[in-house]
Formats: structure tokens, sequence, C-alpha cells
């Protein structure tokens, strides 16, 4: 694949089937030293339905084992979490060694409790699944019972089954719920997020950053921002990443057919690419641009 008409200054990455494989929770050696040298490079985020600790917990150490120790300071200045699906952004802060905030959203308080929403949908997908109440700070993610079964059809199964209620509920609440929250599939979960901090948010608020902190010109929409991702159908928790209104983006895995965005990754004998595959096919091409 051709990047040549591109002029990226910085890469965005979904995790969850971007840089892991499906049923994985933390991505393999390869990915992360190819990713740990795209940040020796440029800037680089990972944005994701997961919250700041799943992150530590299940890749950051990954990420770190990859980096010499002398090139830590300038690897970590250019490591950022777009966390919780796009509604906190978190910087790597050297002098205190740990991630801090640099933007957040509000939940829709006014319009909905999010304890009663997270407890009705714990009730109402019980047979699937279940509501995560520890630690996210303003999503709500379900997990499915199976999540850490290792089939990855029947995890998908569940959460097809999952975002199907969720949307229910959600309309028969209203039906113009998505003024207000968008609720994403990812596979392996789904996440309910405000309206105003979904992923789009995330490239928006990322470029913002950049042009502040490192003087970066991103073009109009943040359009030399590349963004990554693997689900951008229309229930997928990256559509609004991958939907073209900011950043310039690559999906990983499913392709869709008579759309402008996102653009399908293809290897020089024209072969589809998919997963981490994709996703380090995209970093070498990024490599050889820096």
């Amino acid at each position: 694949m051709d990047l040549s008409a591109f002029d990226f200054k910085a890469a965005m990455f979904d995790f969850d089937g971007t840089i892991t494989e499906p049923g994985n929770y933390e991505p393999d050696k390869a990915v992360a030293y190819r990713l740990t040298r795209l940040a020796l490079k440029m800037p680089i985020a990972f944005c994701t339905g997961r919250q700041l600790e799943s992150f530590l917990d299940h890749g950051f150490e990954t990420l770190m084992d990859e980096i010499p120790e002398k090139f830590h300071k300038v690897v970590l200045k250019n490591l950022h979490l777009i966390a919780e699906n796009g509604s906190i952004g978190y910087r790597f802060d050297i002098e205190s060694n740990e991630f801090k905030e640099f933007y957040r959203v509000d939940w829709p308080e006014e319009y909905i409790s999010r304890k009663k929403l997270m407890d009705d949908l714990n009730q109402a997908v019980s047979e699937y699944g279940a509501v995560y109440y520890r630690k996210h700070r303003i999503v709500v993610v379900m997990r499915t019972h199976d999540h850490n079964s290792g089939d990855i059809g029947l995890i998908s199964g569940s959460s097809s089954k999952i975002y199907d209620i969720c949307e229910k509920v959600l309309s028969n609440f209203d039906k113009n719920f998505v003024e207000h929250l968008h609720i994403g599939d990812s596979g392996i979960g789904v996440v309910i997020c405000p309206a105003n901090g979904d992923k789009d948010t995330g490239i928006k608020m990322f470029g913002q950053f950049l042009e502040k902190e490192y003087g970066f010109d991103l073009g109009e929409n943040s359009k030399k921002i590349m963004a990554v991702g693997d689900h951008p159908e229309k229930r997928g928790n990256d559509h609004y990443f991958l939907n073209g209104s900011c950043g310039t983006p690559f999906t990983v895995n499913i392709v869709i057919e008579g759309t402008k965005f996102p653009t399908p990754v293809y290897n020089e004998l024209g072969e589809l690419l998919k997963g981490p595959l994709a996703t380090v096919y995209l970093i070498d091409a990024l490599l050889l641009m820096a």
C-alpha cells in the first residue's frame, strides 16, 4: 500500500482486534516492537473503550519491555491514551511518571442517570453478560459472560445480542437517544458513551493537543492523523472513529463496500490484510516515511 500521498504527523490505533488478536488482551511482542519504534518517530495514541487501568495492566508493560531504557523518555513523551471510547484523553507526564488527563467529557447526567442506566442494563443483559462496574469514569461497559473463553465466535455472538438489548432499552427510553449517547459493539463487549465523547472526539481532541503542544499543522479536520480500527460498521464501536469526519481512517477488519472511508489495507500482491497483520503493515509503511 502506497502512503506517499499522505503526510502523516501522528497515528491512532484502536486496541482490541487492531493491535491484539481476537480473544487476546495484550499485543504480541512483534506488534509492541513496531509500535514503540513508531513512537520514536511520531506521537501515537491508543483510542480504546478500555479505561486507564486496563491499559496499564494489559498492554503498557508489554510496550515498555520493547523499549531500550535510553529511549524511554522519547517514547513516553509520544505515547498517549484516548480512553473510554474517546471520553478521556491522557498524556504521559515524565516528571510524575504517570498518565495525566488532558481532556475529559461529562456524562449527560441531566439526560439520564448513569447509575440507573447501569443497573437497568445489568438486569436486561444478564442472560449474555453484565455491566462492568469497575474503574470506568465516564462510559458504561458491558462484558460477555464468556469473555475469557477464548472462543471469539461465542464472544462476538454474545456481544451482538447485548448490543441489540442495549439499543432496545435506550430506544424505549428515547428513540432519539443518539443525540445524547452513542452505543458501539467491539465484538468482545458493548460500550455506551456520551455523544460528544466518542472516538471522533478523540481524534479531534488529540489533534488540538498536538497542535498546541507540538506545534503541528494537521490540516483541516486533523487529516494528517492516521486512524486505524477494526469495527467501522454502523453498530461498531469504531464507527465514529473511522467515518472520515476527522483523521484519515483505515480498517483492519470489516470493509464497508461502496464507501470512501475507511480504507482497507492491501499488500503489494493485492491481498487484503486484517487484524494486527494489517496494522503492522501500516506501521512499517509509516516508519519508511518518517
